[in-house]
């Protein structure tokens, strides 16, 4: 996995991005499957703009990441209206979640999900169905298969490449369906698109929506 310092300079360097002040394709998306009002996990918030459009909408955000100083920034130049609606707290996905259970009506991850071994993967889907409440929604956006990288730098284990300093699993249709046994599946596909991509018409990016039934 990237290191924790690179995962700080990373955050930066996307801040300064002109996507970075807008909704990602995803979550405008993703949304059309919420529900109308309800408390909000970001799993990976990064620069932020996603925690922001969602609180926008009037869900009560918990946006999370390995460093928050980059949400934050972006929190602190949103309406008061808006931020207030919005708490940044630090969290590892490598760990295990220190939620209690069913504490959320909507989990959402924005490729945040591609970066760890096979067991560690598997404990943070555990972990999203555990906090997630019954009938609750969770929507994330990850790596495919499809990718030019893949198969490119050290491979680790199946689908899982050190490209790099970044560890970075791609992910199918097929190896998805395991981690999403306990799972009701509402969207499933790798048409997914980032705006770099559209620009050069790439979507081939995994779309999840997801409920616990």
């Amino acid at each position: 996995m990237m290191s924790d310092n690179n995962w700080s300079k990373l955050h930066k360097k996307y801040d300064e991005k002109d996507w970075s002040k807008l909704p990602s394709i995803f979550a405008t998306e993703a949304i059309e499957y919420f529900p109308p009002h309800g408390s909000l996990l970001d799993l990976g918030t990064g620069v932020g703009q996603d925690s922001v459009y969602f609180a926008k909408k009037g869900y009560d955000v918990t946006a999370t990441d390995l460093f928050t100083e980059t949400v934050n920034k972006t929190v602190s130049l949103a309406p008061t209206e808006v931020a207030e609606h919005i708490r940044t707290r630090v969290v590892d996905l490598r760990k295990p979640l220190e939620f209690d259970d069913e504490s959320f009506d909507i989990i959402y991850a924005h490729l945040s999900l591609h970066y760890f071994d096979q067991k560690t993967t598997a404990q943070v889907f555990d972990e999203i169905y555990r906090i997630l409440k019954n009938g609750g929604v969770f929507a994330f956006f990850t790596n495919s298969t499809t990718d030019p990288e893949y198969g490119t730098g050290v491979k680790i284990e199946p689908d899982y490449f050190m490209i790099e300093e970044v560890a970075k699993r791609y992910f199918s249709i097929e190896s998805l369906t395991p981690y999403l046994r306990k799972f009701f599946i509402k969207l499933l596909d790798a048409e997914g698109e980032t705006y770099k991509d559209k620009v050069v018409d790439v979507h081939n990016l995994i779309r999840a929506i997801v409920t616990k039934s």
